[in-house]
């Protein structure tokens, strides 16, 4: 049984506590690092005292009374150091633990103190300075800049996900925390406090997205009018801007029409195209299929982005996440599966094209496919598995993406033990469960191996 996940509110606390630094005080590694064009996180919530009866620090006099999955009872620590203190649980006491988080959280705020101003020009200069770095960094860097969408070497998607972290996400919590601090220097109502209210839920969207891989359904893109309500308020100039109030979508005619013609329109599976309207384009196949397409350069796209196009045109047979740092959520996909819509990034859409049906609708990239079987196959080799056992990997490539689950068939010879064949079973679950993979496994002799049957056979043995 998987264990359920640490509640979001819980996580944001978490990560305001922890400033993005490892809380065990000898180590408070950054944790992120770069490797080459990504930026992995090493972040691990630990649990100060863990779940069960043999589960680490579980003997200490609160295991009984304290709730597990609360703020009171986790830490946020690198993987090496999260390892540490479970594997020597003995040497890191309960106590310790807490008051690493108590220490570290205070160190963070302290990071952070407010200022108390009474002075509200003085306190929106320094407001509409952390807006103007952001949106410089935004508009250099950020997922619709002419870097990103014109440019094909990633270094500017790079630049944008490390200034996220680095920069913009500390300025958010830094605009948020100033007016929040200064609330009551001002006669109440404070229009300026309302109108942070909308920039806040912005922020918090933006912080889980970032952070907790959270790709939230309504998510809250940065509101214009914020920015132009602090310049107002100061006396400074607001740009003239057209506002697109489908900003989910995020119509971008250029966008989409360079794509199509850097793309598609040269694809030798595609005999013909017509563009419909702004978003949307008829794509007439090599194997007499047409299919409706609906381009959209949102940044995540969810099931609300989702809800947004059906709204349009329910009849679309293909929906393109163009934007090449944008990305969409496994709930997203299969909620696209379910209605027989393919969701793609331009890359996997430009091979997709050339399969049908559920091959169509699940394509993943090979280097994708190559991945789930190479992770797989890592995890197989720390399993004590007899060397005559048999081991497969099966089911749809696409099931990893979505439901993070791995299909397997153990084939044993005839004459084995029962006990044998459970000791393997056991070492199988307990190393995959490890990395939080949910694990299906399909047992069997030699003999009933030989009888079994597949819709679609992918199988591919990893031992």
């Amino acid at each position: 049984m998987s264990r359920k996940s640490i509640a979001t509110n819980i996580a944001r606390k978490l990560w305001a506590q922890c400033g993005g630094f490892c809380q065990n005080p000898s180590c408070n590694k950054y944790l992120f690092a770069e490797v080459e064009d990504d930026v992995v996180s090493l972040a691990n919530v630990a649990h100060i005292i863990g779940h069960g009866k043999s589960g680490p620090r579980s003997e200490h006099e609160l295991a009984d009374y304290i709730d597990k999955d609360g703020i009171d009872n986790l830490i946020m620590l690198c993987l090496e150091c999260h390892k540490v203190v479970d594997e020597l649980e003995n040497k890191f006491s309960v106590e310790r633990m807490q008051a690493w988080e108590t220490a570290h959280e205070t160190k963070i705020n302290s990071l952070f103190a407010f200022p108390q101003i009474h002075n509200e020009r003085e306190l929106l200069e320094q407001v509409n300075e952390l807006l103007t770095e952001n949106r410089f960094i935004f508009e250099e860097y950020g997922p619709f800049s002419k870097k990103v969408l014109q440019g094909g070497s990633g270094d500017a998607i790079t630049i944008w996900r490390r200034r996220c972290l680095d920069t913009i996400l500390p300025n958010n919590q830094r605009i948020v925390g100033l007016i929040e601090a200064n609330k009551r220097n001002f006669p109440y109502p404070w229009e300026v406090y309302r109108q942070m209210m909308g920039y806040k839920l912005h922020a918090d969207s933006f912080r889980d997205n970032c952070l907790l891989e959270k790709k939230v359904n309504d998510y809250k893109l940065f509101p214009r009018e914020f920015d132009d309500f602090i310049k107002q308020r100061l006396g400074l100039p607001v740009e003239n801007r057209e506002i697109n109030y489908q900003e989910e979508i995020e119509f971008r005619t250029a966008t989409i029409s360079k794509y199509i013609e850097d793309f598609l329109a040269t694809h030798s599976f595609i005999t013909r195209m017509e563009k419909l309207n702004i978003a949307m384009f008829d794509v007439e196949l090599k194997d007499g299929r047409n299919l409706r397409v609906f381009a959209t350069n949102t940044y995540f796209f969810t099931e609300y982005t989702f809800d947004q196009i059906m709204g349009i045109d329910p009849a679309v047979d293909v929906i393109i996440c163009s934007n090449p740092s944008g990305a969409y959520t496994r709930e997203a996909k299969a909620l696209c599966i379910a209605h027989k819509i393919g969701l793609f990034t331009i890359s996997k859409f430009m091979g997709a094209i050339r399969k049908d049906g559920d091959e169509f609708l699940n394509y993943l990239l090979q280097a994708e496919r190559s991945s789930r079987i190479s992770f797989s196959k890592s995890l197989l080799n720390k399993a004590s598995v007899p060397p005559r056992f048999q081991v497969y990997i099966f089911g749809s490539y696409l099931r990893r993406e979505l439901y993070n689950d791995i299909d397997l068939i153990l084939v044993y010879p005839i004459e084995t033990g029962q006990e044998l064949i459970s000791s393997a079973l056991e070492s199988i679950h307990q190393v995959f469960e490890e990395r939080a993979s949910q694990l299906d496994i399909t047992v069997c002799s030699e003999a009933e191996y030989t009888t079994l049957s597949f819709e679609d056979d992918n199988r591919t043995r990893i031992r």
